[in-house]
């Protein structure tokens, strides 16, 4: 088998984040020390800052809410076959509130003792009044930040709910799809097929998952002769080669995916006018190829489309206008004792096009 159970596996279940809170911490004991050796200096530099910060705080302001906004934006949950999984508040609502108020009040009141240090306190009584306004100021903010904190996590409960929901419907379509593509009818896996493509133009997120399931249709005991199985199994090589046909800018082009057709019995199949880009590989390694399959017209502008160990018993490549742009399609190690039938070839010498040794 050439499937990999714990890579699917970690894609399912997500993977491990990184350890933030042990970096964040060893960060802090680096700060501590480095104010413990020199704290005067560190003190004065508190009052510079303070300085500059009364003078410009409108900049610093905007400052530390682009950092809060660009520290919201960065807390998605792992990524997963489904897309990403939005990560739910580890906290009970109540003890998030009350972190947020301490540590903003404990911000406020830190500044506040700075700045009446290094400014002075109030003499006079407007001055007074006006210290009291900056007080209920802050008082006022806290406010709005437990406002804040509330509606962010309500957001983050719904983007969860949001997404459970998604991934329940995605489910339900894959399962229907591969209870169709299981069918004891031709007719009934075609239409599962179908119901793949479909999912995988309706959910990127789920594409490479639905071609994998298509590709692994192909790969299963062929014996190749004529009937309805190979009627889906052309079926299968047309959506494919359709799906190919989108342009890049469409957000259903399956260009730029991975391909495996690795073992599968192929007795004809039409890849015409498909373009190949990306960073996607094409696999017929080890394929048995009894009839022919068409390029013509196609477009390798990216990517790798190998033809490692294929045996060709009587079947052949038609390349006729086929494009390289980057990409290639490498028949060098192909079986040397059932070599391919080649038409419609390129000028000699075009770049991409690795032909077997003569």
């Amino acid at each position: 088998m050439d499937e990999h159970p714990m890579q699917i596996s970690r894609a399912v279940r997500g993977f491990r984040p990184g350890a933030r809170g042990r970096k964040a911490l060893a960060a802090g004991f680096l700060i501590a020390a480095a104010v413990g050796l020199a704290p005067e200096r560190w003190w004065w530099a508190a009052a510079e800052v303070a300085r500059w910060t009364g003078r410009h705080w409108p900049t610093v302001t905007l400052a530390v809410a682009a950092a809060v906004l660009l520290a919201a934006g960065r807390g998605h949950g792992p990524r997963t076959a489904l897309g990403r999984r939005p990560r739910l508040p580890a906290v009970p609502l109540v003890v998030h509130v009350a972190l947020v108020m301490a540590v903003t009040a404990a911000v406020a009141v830190g500044v506040g003792v700075l700045l009446w240090h290094v400014l002075g306190g109030p003499a006079t009584l407007p001055e007074r009044l006006d210290a009291l306004k900056v007080v209920l100021t802050v008082v006022g903010g806290i406010g709005a930040v437990v406002a804040l904190t509330v509606a962010y996590r309500r957001q983050r409960l719904n983007e969860a709910d949001a997404h459970r929901e998604t991934s329940k419907v995605l489910l339900d379509r894959y399962t229907k799809a591969a209870e169709l593509l299981g069918a004891p009818a031709a007719s009934v896996r075609i239409a599962g097929a179908y119901a793949f493509a479909a999912l995988a133009n309706d959910a990127p997120e789920a594409r490479q998952g639905c071609i994998d399931v298509l590709c692994a249709y192909l790969r299963q005991p062929y014996v190749a002769e004529p009937g309805q199985e190979r009627q889906v199994r052309l079926t299968v090589i047309r959506l494919v080669r359709d799906n190919l046909h989108l342009p890049d800018d469409d957000p259903r082009t399956w260009r730029g995916h991975d391909f495996d057709f690795s073992g599968a019995v192929f007795d004809g199949g039409d890849f015409a006018g498909a373009t190949f880009g990306g960073e996607g590989r094409v696999d017929f390694a080890h394929a048995t190829i009894t009839g022919t399959l068409s390029f013509e017209s196609a477009t390798f502008a990216g990517g790798t489309v190998s033809f490692a160990h294929a045996r060709f018993t009587g079947g052949g490549l038609a390349f006729a206008g086929a494009r390289f742009r980057g990409g290639e399609v490498d028949l060098r190690h192909v079986d040397p004792e059932h070599p391919p039938t080649l038409s419609g070839l390129p000028p000699a010498g075009t770049r991409g096009l690795l032909l077997p040794p003569t």
